[in-house]
């Protein structure tokens, strides 16, 4: 009789037990019950191998940015103490998982692969929400479902802020000095330089297009490069010297007040080369707190294209007022120590940062992520 009670004792406390982790685990994250309960046999969560994988760094990237394995990261990479491999027979000693907003294009959801509690699912995207939603047609709903732990953006609202701009540009930016001011405005010939290849796609390429089309109405001029103009490999082969002559960039995006997104048009065509860039789409108050004070000319100070242009040509007739621009590689000022901050880690490093850190967390929906707190411009 004692030996019937311990049994049922002991057969009532294990049900107990396994109904509480059950219940745990599915309250921790309800996307392994309820997304993936049709495919728990592609669901492994074994206790020895939990805890090893919260000593592991491996990020493994499940497809290369819209397909292209040349772009983005190489197999091997180390950063910090995480390594990058595109191998998905990796996948259960991974400690993160990145996901390009294509990589799911060959996948049929729900999940059928492994995946384990511990692993971090990241989306990583540096297009503006404009030109996911609207440009490529994207409607991201393989990334809904808390399918997606945490996001890597332009956005300095990510749980991995990842611009266009990396801590060694940062660095050379600021360790120019007088004689590279001295040496640029002297090879300073022509005025502005625009290249672009996306016309009419979405609402942002329309909009600036018809505002640069009324820079040149108003007197700009201005060299234009690209698919729009039907000379892209013309711009390929000028020399770099003809390049280095341009006083001004138009650093025009493809989408209007998206938060934060100010691309390579901003930082490599317009600062990286030694020209001013002439800003249009990120927000004025975003772009003083991303980029340098006093670096460049931004479209929302002028009433009109014409006045815009008015300006400019003051400038290219004026080196004194030009040289301004400059003031900030000359005498840095008390900006240096924040803008340095802000991009003092390479986007890897931050996201190995984040991995090691073993902080859990759930994106119920990346398109409210994407739209949340953007303006209205931005998401037409």
């Amino acid at each position: 009789m004692k030996n019937k009670i311990f049994k049922f004792c002991l057969f009532f406390a294990t049900f107990i037990c396994l109904s509480y982790l059950r219940l745990n685990f599915t309250n921790t994250n309800s996307l392994f019950y309820v997304q993936y309960k049709r495919t728990s046999a592609s669901f492994e969560s074994r206790g020895n191998e939990n805890c090893s994988l919260r000593n592991r760094s491996l990020i493994l990237v499940w497809r290369g940015p819209w397909g292209k394995m040349d772009q983005g990261w190489t197999e091997g990479d180390t950063v910090g103490k995480c390594m990058v491999t595109y191998n998905r027979n990796r996948i259960k000693e991974a400690a993160a998982v990145l996901f390009h907003h294509t990589a799911l294009d060959d996948e049929t959801m729900p999940w059928q692969h492994y995946r384990d509690k511990d692993q971090l699912f990241t989306f990583m995207t540096m297009e503006s929400p404009s030109n996911i939603i609207h440009g490529e047609s994207r409607n991201l709903r393989k990334f809904d479902d808390s399918f997606i732990n945490i996001t890597m953006t332009h956005r300095r609202d990510s749980d991995v802020f990842t611009p266009y701009v990396t801590p060694d540009d940062v660095t050379r930016m600021y360790s120019r000095g007088k004689d590279y001011v001295d040496d640029v405005i002297s090879k300073k010939k022509k005025v502005a330089l625009w290249v672009v290849s996306n016309c009419k796609k979405i609402r942002g390429s329309r909009l600036r297009m018809d505002y640069v089309t009324k820079m040149v109405e108003a007197g700009l001029p201005v060299d234009r490069f690209g698919h729009c103009f039907k000379n892209k490999e013309e711009y390929g082969k000028l020399p770099l010297a003809h390049l280095q002559s341009y006083k001004f960039y138009l650093s025009f995006e493809n989408a209007e007040h998206c938060k934060d997104y100010a691309t390579e048009k901003f930082w490599r065509n317009g600062i990286q080369y030694g020209r001013v860039p002439v800003v249009w789409g990120p927000s004025k108050k975003d772009i003083e707190y991303l980029a340098p004070p006093g670096s460049y000319i931004h479209t929302e100070d002028f009433e009109s294209p014409a006045k815009l242009v008015e300006y400019l040509l003051y400038l290219d007739k004026n080196d004194t007022a030009y040289r301004e621009y400059f003031n900030w590689v000359r005498n840095p000022g008390k900006e240096v120590e924040r803008i340095k901050k802000l991009y003092s880690k390479s986007k890897e490093r931050a996201l190995c940062d984040v991995i090691m850190t073993r902080q859990r967390k759930i994106i119920d929906s990346v398109r409210k992520y994407l739209t949340f707190n953007e303006t209205k411009e931005c998401l037409l």
